[in-house]
């Protein structure tokens, strides 16, 4: 399956990738140095929140461990642009978890 057709909205509706992906952004987390755990049931907008409250410099060192790098020269200035952010967030996290069960086989 090729990643344009992967849909991780739909993917995330499935608890066992579900908890992959939020054990995989927590570990991202973690190692990016901020304090926050991520509930699993409104992941989003605690990941909207932690982006609002990281500094610009915090804020491109967990996009570059998440390996959305591009994503750091935009400066956001509104909650849904840290919404916006906070979903191509889960979508990256997603598409590793979903590679890596996908070659892992």
């Amino acid at each position: 399956m090729l990643p344009e057709k992967f849909n991780w909205k739909e993917a995330l509706t499935v608890q066992d990738f579900k908890a992959q992906t939020l054990a995989q952004l927590q570990k991202d987390i973690d190692r990016a140095q901020c304090s926050i755990t991520i509930n699993s049931e409104n992941y989003i907008e605690d990941l909207s929140e932690l982006l609002a409250n990281l500094s610009e410099e915090k804020r491109a060192q967990l996009l570059y461990l998440i390996d959305l790098p591009e994503y750091s020269k935009i400066m956001p200035q509104s909650s849904d642009d840290f919404q916006t952010l906070a979903e191509q967030i889960i979508h990256r996290e997603a598409l590793k978890v979903y590679w890596r069960s996908h070659f892992s086989s």
